[in-house]
């Protein structure tokens, strides 16, 4: 599972990983019933202190998208909460901006960046527009 969070954002990183993490599960990147790294394997990915994992998984489960199994980790919940269209909206937005942080530093031109998101929105919905 790769999650990528962004410590300069002004965001508390618990934040981002449960927004991260719920998106995941929400949208079926992470299949139902499927384990998720463990609190030390994804401290170590992300350099987040195991802590802040734990009370995130904590309010994850408290918030119906993982199940927490004694010894055995934490697993994406069966039937996760849906979004809400504001939901959706605020997740896409803040890995939007993610992406166009990377693309600004690596100095692509606005209409490169349009190109890309036109060319992988193509690749994703084989050119049907989707609601």
């Amino acid at each position: 599972m790769y999650i990528r969070l962004d410590p300069h954002s002004g965001e508390p990183l618990v934040k981002q990983l449960k927004d991260r993490i719920k998106f995941l599960v929400a949208s079926g990147a992470v299949k139902p019933g499927a384990q998720i790294d463990s609190v030390r394997g994804l401290a170590e990915k992300t350099g987040v202190n195991p802590t802040t994992i734990q009370s995130a998984f904590a309010q994850l489960e408290h918030d119906g998208y993982l199940v927490m199994r004694q010894g055995r980790g934490a697993f994406a919940a069966t039937k996760p909460p849906p979004f809400t269209a504001g939901e959706k909206k605020r997740q896409v937005a803040a890995l939007l901006r993610a992406a166009l942080v990377e693309a600004v530093f690596l100095g692509l031109s606005r209409d490169q960046v349009f190109s890309l998101i036109n060319d992988e929105l193509t690749s994703l919905t084989g050119g049907t527009d989707h609601e």
